[in-house]
């Protein structure tokens, strides 16, 4: 399905004039051009965006953007060298902080998250594509190793960051020394992986929330060494009361 124009309500992907919010002066330079492009392509895939669309949100010319960017495909490598690198930065700043708490981590990690839906979903009810690392599933098949390499090494990072959180909470005293550690970093990690689609099919971020309030809640009424979940994950909607039926 043909994505949407970057921070607009037109829903037609074909649509040439330059996304409200994102058009730049002309003579953009090549950070300028990049930063667009990987807008368009978060919302739209590979296939959905051109240099031609790029070049009239910049307010450029196709030629100034060949320039810049031989073709599409240097310009994908480039765009997911980016998506790579500022994944990684961002898991090392939510799950690596020195002395930080668990829970703390996961709510961390839970902002990171809205401020990416945010971004690309302005508009309440909005089902955009918003993380560059579910893109880039969706586009396995057009864009091969560069996709599958890159998705690999975040992969591995959040192995490594998550495995790591959890045996600082472990050693911290706030989860319990049997806690098995392998475990619960791959329940955290494929749970992180599962936010984008949520989305997409509710529409909204609650669904979200309410799913790291129960990762969290699972995990300390499991291995919690305080004898339960934090009074942040108790507080949940309570199941409504069953009707008494006659008889």
């Amino acid at each position: 399905m043909k994505q949407p124009v970057p921070r607009t309500r037109t829903r037609n992907a074909a649509a040439t004039a330059p996304p409200e919010g994102l058009t730049t002066p002309r003579g953009a330079t090549r950070e300028r051009i990049r930063t667009i492009a990987e807008d368009l392509y978060v919302l739209r895939g590979h296939d959905g965006f051109s240099f031609g669309h790029i070049a009239d949100a910049v307010g450029t010319t196709r030629a100034n953007i060949h320039h810049h960017f031989r073709d599409k495909r240097q310009l994908m490598g480039e765009l997911i060298d980016v998506f790579v690198d500022d994944a990684l930065a961002r898991i090392a700043s939510n799950w690596t902080q020195p002395g930080a708490r668990f829970a703390d981590r996961l709510a961390a990690q839970l902002d990171d998250l809205h401020r990416f839906y945010t971004r690309f979903n302005p508009q309440p009810g909005d089902r955009n594509v918003w993380s560059p690392l579910s893109r880039l599933r969706l586009d396995l098949p057009t864009l091969g190793e560069l996709a599958s390499d890159a998705l690999m090494r975040v992969d591995h990072a959040y192995d490594a960051s998550l495995r790591q959180a959890v045996i600082e909470a472990v050693e911290a005293g706030e989860l319990l020394p049997d806690t098995p550690v392998d475990d619960v970093a791959r329940l955290l990690r494929v749970s992180l992986l599962s936010c984008a689609p949520m989305t997409q099919d509710s529409g909204d971020f609650k669904e979200v929330q309410k799913f790291f309030a129960t990762i969290e809640r699972m995990i300390l009424a499991a291995w919690s060494s305080k004898g339960g979940p934090t009074p942040a994950a108790r507080a949940r909607p309570q199941p409504s009361k069953p009707r008494n039926r006659r008889a």
